[in-house]
């Protein structure tokens, strides 16, 4: 049911997330080929499917994770076990074979590698794949970026929470820390916000994901979850649809069809995916941070797309206070996209009070000023398009 609401809505890629019963390390063939039916059925409908593995930190002795014999945990200098497992021990071994399998027997095509080996050393001296402590971190690396290069050769899309991009990590965590998701609604959106208008500054839009929990997460209750709330609801959808980066929207479904609810979240959801579709190829570029949130005013960021056919820009500007700015003028830089003389500008095409486009001139800095009028707690797209 959870894929056919997806593929209704328009999303493109399904996670089987830890606490979901779902198995990596398994060798058992019916629980194998229920899962490939399960992937078949969802890639029967354009829905391409990934699944969650905990591989090294807190797999060790002690650890929280599914615990691995001693004999592979990470050694201290003092001779200790640590909670981690040692990526350079008989384990990668064991993990690796297990990955390969289930990928070659699932058609699985994302792994999201969580505990992915972290930097420490390993004082070990009888592990297989390095000699002692001052061999470790590097062996342990090696064979880490060897597993993302081969899964990245099959075509494997590889989530990580950790930096491995030179080693063909596809993305990693960005804009925030997992406690802030059960705090209540509006506080989340906010300091989601900021941790994603931060981030960007130093990645790129698809380099990371953002979370919503769409049901409890790990507190919080009903003031901490999204699935009965359009309106908050729409406001994580634009602000992380309309910064060009995923959301892992966490859940056991995507609406409720039986009730009025289920149905204005399904529309927000096709909204806001149907337009992160139209526009994708510039909602994925860089961006111009316009103004920082801060609760005091509107805040929002410019995309800059100068390789663009026709959108070169867009700007995602939010009201989240509960005042009404009153022709508001935003500015955008418009010099990185490439426009010289003119652009043609689409005002809230999805947004509040939609306006009919107009072609505005640039002025000596290669800016335009956007007149707006912001409702309390409004959503606005400005998308900017060549005028040849």
């Amino acid at each position: 049911n959870i894929v056919d609401q997806m593929q209704q809505v328009g999303f493109e890629m399904l996670i089987y997330s830890f606490g979901s019963s779902f198995v990596l390390e398994s060798d058992n063939t019916t629980y194998i080929e229920t899962i490939k039916s399960q992937i078949d059925y969802a890639k029967a409908r354009g829905i391409e499917v990934g699944g969650y593995d905990l591989i090294c930190l807190q797999r060790g002795h002690g650890g929280y994770g599914d615990p691995i014999p001693d004999e592979w945990s990470t050694v201290r200098d003092d001779g200790s076990l640590t909670p981690d497992a040692c990526y350079a021990s008989d384990w990668v071994d064991n993990l690796h074979g297990y990955i390969y399998h289930f990928l070659e027997a699932t058609g699985l095509s994302n792994l999201e590698l969580d505990g992915p080996y972290g930097g420490g050393t390993c004082s070990a001296t009888n592990h297989s794949h390095h000699r002692g402590r001052e061999d470790s971190v590097y062996q342990q690396n090696r064979l880490q970026s060897e597993l993302i290069l081969k899964l990245r050769n099959k075509g494997v899309y590889v989530n990580a929470p950790d930096f491995y991009f030179f080693q063909g990590q596809n993305r990693g965590v960005m804009g925030y820390d997992e406690e802030q998701y059960s705090m209540p609604r509006w506080e989340q959106l906010t300091i989601s916000r900021m941790g994603l208008y931060d981030d960007l500054y130093r990645f790129l839009p698809t380099q990371g994901w953002m979370f919503l929990p769409l049901s409890e997460y790990h507190a919080g209750g009903d003031a901490a979850t999204f699935q009965n709330h359009p309106q908050e609801l729409e406001w994580a959808v634009a602000q992380y649809l309309g910064a060009g980066t995923a959301a892992a929207y966490r859940g056991e479904r995507v609406y409720d069809e039986s009730t009025e609810t289920g149905q204005k979240i399904k529309a927000v959801f096709q909204k806001w995916i149907g337009f992160y579709n139209r526009h994708r190829q510039v909602l994925i570029q860089p961006v111009v941070h316009l103004q920082r949130p801060t609760m005091q005013g509107w805040d929002g960021w410019f995309h800059v797309h100068p390789a663009g056919d026709v959108d070169v820009g867009l700007a995602l500007i939010f009201n989240p206070t509960n005042r009404h700015f009153e022709q508001e003028a935003v500015v955008l830089p418009l010099y990185y996209t490439g426009l010289k003389d003119s652009a043609q500008v689409v005002v809230n095409e999805v947004g509040e009070r939609p306006r009919a486009p107009y072609k505005d001139h640039l002025h000596r800095d290669h800016s335009i000023a956007v007149v707006l009028d912001m409702a309390p707690k409004s959503i606005h797209t400005i998308v900017v398009k060549r005028t040849d």
